[in-house]
């Protein structure tokens, strides 16, 4: 597939058995041991042989030669079928060893994923885990449990080796049944690890030599939409956000009644009120739309607006019972009808013993509590969330693949519910997960007869919200929504908090994927598209071909690393990006909502916009044109503000991490600066500083110094 979704799926539990209970399980390996491995995927970026191993408890072993980096992970891979069956609830136990002949560069280590997988589409997860030793060997025991049942051969034992040029050994490799025999806990497990590290070297910057930009206020490009500085459920106090989203997985399966949701995949398809009890937390669950009412309360103390999802399929979740049975699936008592429009009048206390749950319901219980959203109540509505990941995440409730006509009806049957109730409201539709969701919602049954008339999924729905709104004589859905994680690497995948010099390269070349007709990067999604994806123009043509004036937003996204200053540099680029290219709403997800603060460094982003001196601050609120001769060294942007006349905001990022660049930049234009205040954000704090409070410009032009990796705000007024 093109695409690939960032997830943690549940990982082994940190502390376990280390008993003799090793090799009593049923082998799902097989008598040929290794040999029963084969190479799938782009073979010719691998060669692999075994080899003979003396003092370990296995005499040989593979060893991996990495000679090409590759898109994504699972590009190239070690793969073996299983050989017994698996039935749904079996313990199982996968031991490898695994060492580093040949580290990855700039690194000590090597790096492997274990995976054990549905052996077709849509090849559902049993556990992802990743591996990564030295030049010692390094025993890996991997309980987990299975969570669906399988034939022999319905399932494979993967090891990824789709990664940076490295020669890693893998050995000992056995993935044992324990049936339901054994709890998890019984078995052994690899306690965590920290590699050994390379000492840093101290290099003094370099001179990059000179820098010039250009900054033209009477140039405008338009107005910057406020919502773009938005984040999901994160801790926000202090730093400015705009609008906070309770979205994800979990929405899909939200009983409004009781405040219940199922976890999907994502976690054992568990039942319970953990959004709303544990991750925010809030202490009155047990009432309706809690999860939601005082979700809007905060962000009302805030001075944010409210982002709410309202799930679009047929089962919510009708308990808190904690884990659901693959026997237990919808329809059962586990779960509750939803149905998008009640026949007969909003009850002002939901029925907890119908069995049902209205979302049309749901949302006038919000407005009859809170107000329209143009009284100060909820202003935003998302429909659902990555609906073609549904019979993945949510086998439960929809374990039929997503198809097109049903994204036509679902979405008709809620935002319509929506608008009437609250005519003020903004409607997002879309919601998807990312890259073959765009293209085809993950190759969905029906997407080769639709796209052979329209090109793209995101063509059709954009074609069908047309239609919509010409049958109900109004616009059903105002913003086409979209989620993205990048694909692009370094030494690794930049989601991930590696940063080694290569990542964090790619790391702060990343943002240029949303606009740049040059930009071209290492990933599954580049390899497959043969040209530049300049994601915003892509899309905003495709929104002026089928429905124009229809807003776009991307409610979900991350670069990685939100606690180093690679992180913050890309996160603060792609906040001028977002303002700059005309996207409406955007929400920082990152490694996760709801699980505390935002990332020290993705904060100081933020803080770089809207709060940049403590008092609130901010950046201007029209973007004009910039130019800087070569974007891979820096980002450039500024911005005017209507509401403060002569107030100039500029923005350089230096992405080198050794050039210190002679900055000279040029103001052109009728108005005449004279005086700007400095702040910058660089590695020695995760916080924007004042480094210049008052420096003086002359003729319209900057002379200043741009350290290594830095972002350097200019906060110009003019006479």
């Amino acid at each position: 597939m093109a695409g690939c979704i960032q997830r943690h799926l549940d990982c082994p539990p940190l502390n376990g058995s280390t008993g003799t209970v090793v090799g009593t399980g049923r082998d799902l390996v097989g008598t040929r041991g290794i040999q029963a491995f084969g190479v799938q995927g782009e073979t010719g970026k691998v060669a692999v042989h075994t080899i003979a191993v003396a003092g370990q408890p296995f005499a040989d072993a593979i060893r991996a030669e990495i000679k090409e980096g590759s898109g994504n992970e699972w590009s190239v891979q070690l793969q073996a079928p299983t050989t017994g069956p698996v039935e749904e609830g079996d313990v199982l136990l996968a031991t490898f060893y695994l060492r580093a002949d040949k580290p990855l560069e700039g690194g000590v280590t090597g790096q492997t994923q274990f995976v054990f997988e549905q052996a077709k589409e849509p090849y559902a997860k049993g556990i992802i885990y990743d591996a990564q030793a030295g030049p010692d060997w390094r025993a890996f025991h991997v309980p987990f449990v299975s969570k669906q049942s399988f034939g022999p051969g319905e399932a494979h034992m993967n090891f990824h080796l789709g990664y940076e040029p490295e020669t890693i050994d893998i050995g000992g490799i056995t993935i044992e049944n324990f049936g339901h025999r054994l709890r998890m806990s019984a078995l052994p497990t690899t306690k965590p690890w920290s590699p050994p590290k390379l000492e840093a070297l101290a290099l003094a910057p370099i001179d990059g030599g000179p820098l010039e930009i250009d900054v033209n206020p009477s140039k405008v490009i338009g107005p910057i939409s406020p919502y773009v500085y938005g984040v999901n459920s994160q801790q926000a106090a202090g730093v400015g956000v705009t609008v906070r989203r309770m979205g994800g997985n979990r929405q899909t399966t939200y009983n409004w009644e009781i405040n219940a949701s199922n976890a999907g995949s994502d976690y054992k398809n568990e039942s319970d009120d953990y959004p709303c009890s544990l991750m925010l937390p809030y202490k009155n669950c047990g009432e309706p739309a809690a999860q939601f009412l005082d979700f809007a309360a905060e962000n009302r103390q805030l001075g944010a607006e409210t982002l709410a999802t309202v799930p679009l399929v047929d089962y919510v979740a009708a308990d808190k019972k904690m884990t659901v049975s693959e026997a237990e699936k919808a329809p059962s008592p586990r779960w509750d009808r939803s149905v998008s429009h009640k026949n007969g009048p909003y009850a002002a206390t939901p029925d907890l013993a119908d069995g049902v749950v209205y979302e049309d319901e749901f949302v006038d219980y919000l407005v009859h509590k809170l107000g329209r959203a143009g009284q100060g109540g909820i202003k935003f509505y998302s429909l659902d969330n990555e609906p073609s990941l549904w019979s993945s995440l949510h086998p439960l409730v929809h374990p039929e693949k997503t198809t097109y006509r049903e994204m036509v009806a679902r979405t008709e049957a809620v935002a319509s519910a929506i608008t009437t109730i609250d005519p003020t409201a903004v409607v997002l539709g879309g919601v998807m997960y990312g890259w073959n969701e765009y293209l085809t919602l993950q190759d969905a049954p029906d997407s080769k007869e639709f796209n052979a008339q329209y090109g793209t999924y995101a063509d059709f729905l954009l074609a069908s919200l047309k239609g919509l709104e010409d049958k109900h004589h109004r616009r059903l859905v105002h913003v086409l929504d979209l989620h993205w994680y990048p694909e692009a690497r370094g030494t690794r995948r930049i989601t991930e908090d590696d940063v080694s010099p290569r990542t964090v390269d790619a790391r702060l070349q990343a943002p240029r994927a949303f606009w740049d007709p040059t930009y071209r990067e290492k990933s599954s999604i580049d390899e497959s598209w043969g040209k530049p994806i300049r994601l915003f123009p892509w899309l905003f043509e495709k929104i002026a071909k089928f429905y124009p004036g229809t807003k776009l937003s991307l409610t979900e996204y991350a670069f990685g690393a939100g606690n180093h200053i690679s992180g913050g540099l890309a996160q603060a680029d792609v906040l001028g990006v977002l303002g700059r290219e005309g996207v409406y709403l955007a929400s920082y997800w990152g490694n996760g909502a709801g699980v505390g603060p935002l990332p020290a460094y993705v904060a100081a982003a933020f803080e770089m916009y809207r709060n940049y001196d403590g008092r609130g601050g901010a950046y201007g609120d029209t973007a004009i044109v910039t130019k800087v001769p070569d974007v891979t060294k820096a980002s450039v942007f500024a911005a005017t503000d209507s509401k403060k006349p002569g107030r100039l905001t500029i923005l350089v990022i230096n992405k080198d991490q050794r050039a210190r660049y002679a900055a000279s930049l040029a103001i052109t234009g009728k108005a005449a600066y004279r005086v700007a205040r400095v702040y910058r954000l660089d590695p020695s704090a995760p916080r924007v500083q004042l480094v210049d409070p008052n420096i003086d410009i002359r003729d319209n032009r900057i002379q200043y110094a741009l350290p290594p990796l830095s972002a350097t705000l200019f906060v110009c007024d003019a006479s």
